[in-house]
Parts: C-alpha cells; sequence; structure tokens
C-alpha cells in the first residue's frame, strides 16, 4: 500500500511540475490582435496577429480559421478572397506576423476569425469579430408627380431604412417600403410615397444602422435622392466612394 502511494505521490508531482513547466513557457508568449475590425463593403480588409517571443520558436500550427481553417502558416490558401502573408522580425526578441487579408468584403465574410498558435514553446489563441458595414449598390427612383413616387436602393447591407422628406418636413409615414433579401445576405429597399399636394421638393434618403468600436449603434444616411418640380436633381454618396478607395490603398 505504501508503495502505491509513492506511486501515485510522483505521479501528482510530475503532473504539478509539468503543468508549471507550460504556463511558464506559455507566459512567455504574447499573441496581439484587433478584437474588432470595421469593414467597408467593398473595400479591402486586413487582418493582423502578432504572436513576440524571446526566441525563435518551434511551431507545429499556425493558422487562421472562421469556422474552418483557411490557411496555415507553412501552407497557402487556395480560397480566392481570401490571402494569408507572413513575416518574422528578429529585434529584441522575435515577432510573428501573419496577415490575413480579405478582397472585396461582403456580408458572407463577417464573423469571429480566430489565430490559433501551437508550439513547442507554448499554445495561444486570440479572435478578432469582422463587422462589414456601409454595403450602397445603386439607386433609381420614379420622381414624384401626381401625388407618387418611388425610390428603390439595391445591395444594401445592412437592412436598411428608407426615409422621406419635403424640406424639413418628415413624410416617412406617408410611404410604404418593402425590404427583401438575396441569397448573398444584401438588401434591397423599394419605398413608395404617396401624397396629396402636387409636385414639392422632396428626398428619399437611404439610412444605415451599424456598430462603431465602442459597440454603439449608430445611424447614418448614405445615400439621398432629392426630386424638385417631379424631376431627379441630385444624388449624394456621403464620401462613402472615397472610403472605400482609402480602404483599398491602405492594405
Amino acid at each position: 500500500m505504501a508503495s502505491v502511494r509513492i506511486r501515485r505521490g510522483l505521479c501528482s508531482l510530475l503532473g504539478v511540475l509539468w503543468l508549471l513547466s507550460a504556463l511558464s513557457v506559455t507566459s512567455g508568449l504574447e499573441m496581439d490582435v484587433s478584437p474588432i475590425y470595421l469593414a467597408t463593403c467593398g473595400a479591402n480588409a486586413a487582418l493582423s496577429c502578432v504572436v513576440s517571443a524571446e526566441n525563435e520558436l518551434d511551431i507545429k500550427s499556425f493558422y487562421w480559421m472562421e469556422k474552418k481553417d483557411i490557411c496555415d502558416w507553412s501552407v497557402p490558401t487556395n480560397q480566392t478572397d481570401f490571402e494569408c502573408r507572413t513575416d518574422v522580425f528578429k529585434e529584441e526578441g522575435v515577432q510573428y506576423y501573419f496577415h490575413l487579408l480579405i478582397s472585396e468584403v461582403q456580408p458572407k465574410h463577417k464573423g469571429t476569425y480566430h489565430c490559433k498558435l501551437r508550439a513547442k514553446e507554448g499554445v495561444k489563441n486570440a479572435k478578432t469579430i469582422l463587422r462589414v458595414q456601409k454595403c450602397v449598390g445603386d439607386a433609381t427612383a420614379t420622381p414624384v408627380t401626381a401625388g407618387q413616387g418611388t425610390c428603390t436602393f439595391r445591395d444594401v447591407f445592412p437592412r436598411p431604412h428608407v426615409e422621406w422628406n419635403r424640406g424639413p418636413e418628415n413624410l416617412t409615414h406617408l410611404a410604404v417600403t418593402t425590404v427583401t433579401e438575396n441569397a448573398e445576405g444584401l438588401f434591397t429597399a423599394v419605398s413608395t410615397i404617396t401624397v396629396p399636394d402636387k409636385p414639392h421638393n422632396y428626398s428619399c434618403s437611404l439610412r444605415l444602422p451599424f456598430e462603431n468600436l465602442q459597440n454603439e449603434t449608430v445611424v447614418e444616411t448614405l445615400r439621398t435622392l432629392d426630386f424638385s418640380g417631379g424631376h431627379v436633381i441630385l444624388a449624394h454618396w456621403f464620401g462613402l466612394l472615397l472610403v472605400m478607395v482609402l480602404g483599398t490603398l491602405m492594405v
């Protein structure tokens, strides 16, 4: 009985020593990712995972995944809208940079992306939540004549709201708006307003919600169609094209 207790005691001691050793090694590793990435629809996104260590790592696996594996440190991805790039810098330790590039972001790309490292020296993982917003396709309109007019906004994300105004007066309550979703997760909004009087200066606006880095929901007007005397006279993009261009250049 005494020998059994001794063997059990040795096993317990070895288990504790192994755990302490693993924790000590893992504590020497640091992984840094952005917890939230806000991506503008149609632009390119770049998720980065940086691992810092005192010495070079014996990497067993180091990969990005979202529901399924996207790419491994040593194996290129075969998915056309993803690209992975790796860099190693050796200054005051070793830094491993693992970038996941997503081309022309669409709603299908939104989700939680995990960066996972398994090395002889330890295990690390972290996640980045990718949010997709400000998707705006094209817009068409039937100007308000004879008391009725229609605005249509296509390929929109997130789920839109259409607002009607006559000057400073909000007339949204006089409109009927139908929103449908396609297989790619993009919405089309068709909004028809009926007013009892003759044509005046009307406008219909596409308003979309989005979340900022503080997890606050903000509603922004992304496009407005103005009518005067039954004619469409102006369409505003409110800087969306510029944001998309800058997003592309930054990658």
